[in-house]
């Protein structure tokens, strides 16, 4: 589990804990689940940068599939 995972849950953890003592109402629930909401995007972030990053022989066969150089064979 990476560190940010960690703190997905950590966060989560504490938003129901701060919700179940100030309820649900409160603003301190709110800004939980805000907090919570960010870590989240981030996370979603980080994943979409990992699968943008290609190489150019790979954006290259993206580009050009029936070039000689990208074909793939069976064995």
């Amino acid at each position: 589990m990476s560190n940010l995972e960690k703190q997905i849950e950590q966060a989560r953890e504490e938003a129901h804990k701060i919700c179940d003592t100030e309820g649900a109402t409160s603003g301190q629930c709110a800004a939980a689940w805000d907090a919570l909401e960010e870590l989240q995007a981030e996370a979603a972030h980080q994943r979409a940068e990992q699968q943008d990053h290609k190489t150019s022989f790979q954006q290259y066969c993206d580009d050009n599939p029936d070039a000689a150089e990208c074909r793939i064979y069976d064995d």
